[in-house]
């Protein structure tokens, strides 16, 4: 629908800035491109697809004196007012239950919480900024498996040096912990700015509450999920700057691990920049795992690309693409159609002009390294369509789309290949009747009260097992 001939007369004055946003859709590529599955399951390896790392041995389910609140708090300030000048150190010195206060001052850290059930929290979102330059896939500046985290900044940056070089040790220590995975394929990862991902999140819950997330490589929030856990994100900005989405979801990959969990996010707002999917989830045990998804009042700022190659053939997504969307849209048949949006308007076209103003603020962004300067660059609430161009502007090296791919801003990636019965196609994944007032319609289970009488919710809260 969008293929047409340009004038090749009218060329653009700044075939320079035409360079510039050929860059970010070759960029957009490469994102697509590392979206495409973890390999043995899906036909490439992907950065979007990570296996399961597992930190710690499988714990047993701890007894109730063990997980008694001992209400203990730790002041974590590095002038050395507190009591620690790290917030490592806080967690090493915690037991569960405890409370770990973190005074202004940006923490150069990469944390590793995992072996218990603690609180980390900011006295400012602003001001409590803990980063690390993720170019590992092992060095997120939090690794966390259950408790509370608010009032905190975390920040994924990249420096754009090389992959770290390990001894053989370290390797041979690295590759004893992991189920399903080896270091000879993470080496080839970058980091999440928060990583979930341990046995220890069996049967409990971890909550993010007043947070800011940014990444810059992967992902901004990689959750491998566990039976009987529950994941929370309340009042949450989560931001992707990189080729990863906002947030990315895999079942375990043992038997014994496995089991229903919840994923709830409320009150959010996710924005991708550059990544073309907002979210991302993958199957890999559906025999054995449900996903059980509420979204709320979760505000969504995604784009959407012309170039094919910025998405992946593997995604079987079964929602409404965006062509669709914005067709609906146009016509006025959204709510017709029984779908609802929080946003004005669901589906924009960036004009060239913007978009190159685009580009530069995003440049000016990941320049600064300051995560402050991230959240200034406008997206507006929806999907915003990037390389369309109008009639008669000059086309340079742009690829025009072949609509042969479907566009999706959210990925689905199953063990099969092939869409499942579950939610937009996942094997194995259900959206709850408490999913409402979101931006992406695939997000809401709750048709608009004119739709005719007996028509189904397209997107309904009923189980995958129940279908």
């Amino acid at each position: 629908m969008y293929e047409r001939q340009i004038h090749k007369n009218s060329i653009h004055k700044d075939k320079k800035r035409h360079f510039r946003f050929s860059a970010l859709l070759a960029a957009a590529a490469a994102a697509g491109i590392l979206t495409a599955g973890f390999s043995g399951i899906t036909a490439n390896a992907a950065e979007l697809s990570e296996p399961v790392l597992n930190p710690v041995p499988a714990q047993e389910e701890a007894s109730k004196e063990e997980q008694r609140v001992t209400g203990r708090q730790y002041i974590i300030s590095q002038d050395g007012t507190g009591d620690f000048t790290t917030i490592q150190e806080g967690v090493d010195h915690a037991s569960n239950g405890d409370t770990l206060i973190v005074c202004p001052g940006i923490y150069n850290e990469a944390v590793q919480a995992i072996g218990k059930e603690i609180n980390i929290t900011g006295t400012s979102k602003e001001l409590c900024v803990l980063q690390y330059d993720t170019i590992s896939y092992r060095t997120a500046p939090l690794t966390v498996a259950a408790g509370r985290i608010s009032n905190l900044t975390i920040y994924g940056r990249s420096s754009g040096a090389g992959q770290v070089i390990l001894t053989e040790e370290e390797i041979a220590k690295i590759n004893s912990e992991l189920v399903g995975d080896s270091w000879d394929r993470q080496k080839n990862y970058r980091g999440y700015a928060v990583h979930v991902d341990s046995d220890f999140s069996f049967g409990r819950t971890l909550s993010f509450e007043n947070c800011r997330i940014i990444s810059e490589n992967n992902h901004a929030a990689g959750i491998g999920t566990r039976g009987k856990s529950t994941i929370r994100f309340d009042n949450c900005e989560i931001i992707s700057m990189g080729g990863g989405s906002c947030i990315f979801m895999h079942d375990p990959v043992t038997e014994e691990m496995s089991g229903e969990a919840a994923l709830v996010v409320k009150d959010c707002y996710l924005t991708s920049y550059l990544c073309p999917y907002v979210l991302t989830f993958q199957s890999y045990l559906p025999e054995y795992n449900l996903f059980a998804l509420t979204f709320q009042n979760t505000h969504v700022s995604a784009v959407e690309y012309a170039f094919d190659g910025s998405y992946v053939p593997m995604n079987v997504n079964t929602s409404f693409d965006v062509d669709t969307l914005a067709a609906l849209e146009e016509a006025g048949g959204l709510y017709v159609a029984g779908l609802s949006s929080s946003a004005a308007q669901l589906v924009h076209r960036m004009t060239t002009q913007d978009m190159f103003v685009y580009v530069e603020e995003l440049e000016e962004a990941l320049r600064s390294g300051n995560a402050a300067n991230v959240v200034t660059v406008n997206l507006p609430e929806g999907i915003t369509r990037i390389g369309y161009l109008e009639e008669g502007e000059y086309t340079g090296d742009i690829i025009i789309p072949s609509g042969h791919i479907k566009h999706h801003v959210i990925a689905i990636y199953n063990r099969s290949n092939q869409p499942g019965n579950g939610w937009c196609g996942l094997d194995n994944a259900y959206l709850t009747s408490d999913s409402y007032g979101n931006t992406l319609v695939e997000m809401n289970t709750v048709t608009i009260p004119n739709i005719a009488a007996g028509v189904q919710a397209l997107y309904s809260s009923v189980s995958a097992d129940d279908r």
